[in-house]
Protein backbone atom coordinates (compact mmCIF):
# COMPACT_ATOMS: atom_id res chain seq x y z
CA UNK A 1 0.00 0.00 0.00
CA UNK A 2 1.15 3.53 -0.75
CA UNK A 3 0.44 6.43 1.63
CA UNK A 4 0.95 9.94 0.27
CA UNK A 5 0.58 13.02 2.44
CA UNK A 6 -1.23 15.71 0.45
CA UNK A 7 -0.48 19.34 1.34
CA UNK A 8 0.58 21.09 -1.87
CA UNK A 9 -0.04 20.99 -5.60
CA UNK A 10 3.24 19.05 -6.02
CA UNK A 11 1.75 16.25 -3.91
CA UNK A 12 -1.15 15.99 -6.37
CA UNK A 13 1.27 15.21 -9.18
CA UNK A 14 3.31 12.82 -7.05
CA UNK A 15 0.13 10.90 -6.12
CA UNK A 16 -1.01 10.72 -9.74
CA UNK A 17 2.45 9.50 -10.85
CA UNK A 18 2.43 6.76 -8.22
CA UNK A 19 -1.14 5.83 -9.19
CA UNK A 20 -0.19 5.56 -12.86
CA UNK A 21 2.81 3.38 -12.02
CA UNK A 22 0.69 1.06 -9.85
CA UNK A 23 -1.98 0.87 -12.58
CA UNK A 24 0.63 -0.03 -15.19
CA UNK A 25 2.34 -2.57 -12.90
CA UNK A 26 -0.96 -4.35 -12.28
CA UNK A 27 -2.02 -4.42 -15.91
CA UNK A 28 -4.82 -1.89 -16.12
CA UNK A 29 -5.40 -0.91 -19.74
CA UNK A 30 -4.80 2.69 -20.85
CA UNK A 31 -8.43 3.69 -20.40
CA UNK A 32 -8.53 2.27 -16.87
CA UNK A 33 -5.20 3.94 -16.06
CA UNK A 34 -6.52 7.31 -17.21
CA UNK A 35 -9.70 6.97 -15.14
CA UNK A 36 -7.69 6.05 -12.05
CA UNK A 37 -5.19 8.89 -12.49
CA UNK A 38 -7.88 11.51 -13.17
CA UNK A 39 -9.74 10.35 -10.06
CA UNK A 40 -6.59 10.59 -7.96
CA UNK A 41 -5.95 14.11 -9.27
CA UNK A 42 -9.53 15.24 -8.53
CA UNK A 43 -9.52 13.86 -5.00
CA UNK A 44 -6.08 15.18 -4.09
CA UNK A 45 -6.80 18.62 -5.57
CA UNK A 46 -9.91 18.75 -3.41
CA UNK A 47 -7.74 18.04 -0.38
CA UNK A 48 -5.32 20.86 -1.28
CA UNK A 49 -8.02 23.42 -2.13
CA UNK A 50 -10.58 22.69 0.58
CA UNK A 51 -8.92 20.90 3.49
CA UNK A 52 -5.32 22.08 3.19
CA UNK A 53 -3.93 18.71 4.24
CA UNK A 54 -4.89 15.07 3.98
CA UNK A 55 -3.74 11.68 2.82
CA UNK A 56 -4.20 9.42 -0.17
CA UNK A 57 -3.83 5.67 0.07
CA UNK A 58 -3.34 3.55 -3.05
CA UNK A 59 -3.81 -0.16 -2.48
CA UNK A 60 -3.80 -2.94 -5.07
CA UNK A 61 -6.22 -5.66 -3.97
CA UNK A 62 -5.35 -9.13 -5.34
CA UNK A 63 -7.65 -10.41 -8.09
CA UNK A 64 -9.93 -7.42 -7.59
CA UNK A 65 -8.63 -3.97 -8.44
CA UNK A 66 -6.89 -0.86 -7.21
CA UNK A 67 -8.44 0.94 -4.27
CA UNK A 68 -7.84 4.60 -3.53
CA UNK A 69 -8.84 6.26 -0.28
CA UNK A 70 -8.62 10.03 0.24
CA UNK A 71 -8.97 11.30 3.81
CA UNK A 72 -8.86 14.78 5.29
CA UNK A 73 -9.85 16.59 8.46
CA UNK A 74 -11.04 19.66 6.59
CA UNK A 75 -14.32 21.58 6.71
CA UNK A 76 -16.43 18.75 5.31
CA UNK A 77 -19.00 19.06 2.54
CA UNK A 78 -22.26 20.59 3.79
CA UNK A 79 -24.14 20.10 0.50
CA UNK A 80 -22.99 16.57 -0.31
CA UNK A 81 -26.49 15.36 -1.25
CA UNK A 82 -26.85 18.17 -3.80
CA UNK A 83 -23.46 17.36 -5.31
CA UNK A 84 -24.15 13.63 -5.52
CA UNK A 85 -27.57 14.26 -7.09
CA UNK A 86 -25.95 16.31 -9.87
CA UNK A 87 -27.40 19.64 -8.80
CA UNK A 88 -25.30 22.53 -10.05
CA UNK A 89 -23.25 23.60 -7.08
CA UNK A 90 -20.65 26.30 -7.52
CA UNK A 91 -17.43 25.68 -5.67
CA UNK A 92 -14.52 28.01 -5.15
CA UNK A 93 -12.57 26.12 -7.82
CA UNK A 94 -15.27 25.36 -10.38
CA UNK A 95 -18.72 23.87 -10.72
CA UNK A 96 -18.39 21.27 -7.99
CA UNK A 97 -18.38 18.37 -10.45
CA UNK A 98 -15.10 16.71 -9.36
CA UNK A 99 -16.67 14.31 -6.88
CA UNK A 100 -19.38 13.17 -9.28
CA UNK A 101 -16.72 12.80 -11.96
CA UNK A 102 -14.80 10.42 -9.72
CA UNK A 103 -18.04 8.54 -9.02
CA UNK A 104 -18.58 8.09 -12.78
CA UNK A 105 -14.97 7.16 -13.57
CA UNK A 106 -14.50 4.51 -10.89
CA UNK A 107 -16.26 1.14 -10.51
CA UNK A 108 -16.96 1.55 -6.79
CA UNK A 109 -17.43 4.81 -4.92
CA UNK A 110 -18.23 5.69 -1.30
CA UNK A 111 -18.04 9.05 0.41
CA UNK A 112 -18.62 10.19 3.96
CA UNK A 113 -18.31 13.79 5.04
CA UNK A 114 -19.06 15.55 8.29
CA UNK A 115 -19.04 19.34 8.57
CA UNK A 116 -16.05 20.54 10.62
CA UNK A 117 -14.62 17.02 10.78
CA UNK A 118 -13.57 16.05 7.29
CA UNK A 119 -14.20 13.84 4.32
CA UNK A 120 -13.31 10.30 3.33
CA UNK A 121 -13.66 8.95 -0.20
CA UNK A 122 -13.07 5.31 -1.14
CA UNK A 123 -13.08 4.31 -4.79
CA UNK A 124 -11.99 1.20 -6.69
CA UNK A 125 -11.05 0.61 -10.30
CA UNK A 126 -11.62 -3.08 -10.97
CA UNK A 127 -9.21 -5.27 -12.87
CA UNK A 128 -10.83 -6.24 -16.17
CA UNK A 129 -12.25 -9.68 -16.61
CA UNK A 130 -9.44 -12.07 -17.37
CA UNK A 131 -6.75 -9.89 -15.77
CA UNK A 132 -4.77 -11.48 -13.01
CA UNK A 133 -3.11 -9.45 -10.28
CA UNK A 134 0.61 -9.89 -9.70
CA UNK A 135 0.33 -9.48 -5.92
CA UNK A 136 1.46 -12.37 -3.75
Amino acid sequence: MYRIVIEREDDVYMASTIGKRVAEDFGLNKSQQTKLVVSIMELTRNIVFYAGKGELFIKPVPSYGIEIVAVDQGPGIPNLDQILNNKKVHSKTGLGLGITGVKRLMDEFEITSTVHQGTKVRAVKWFSEGQVSQID
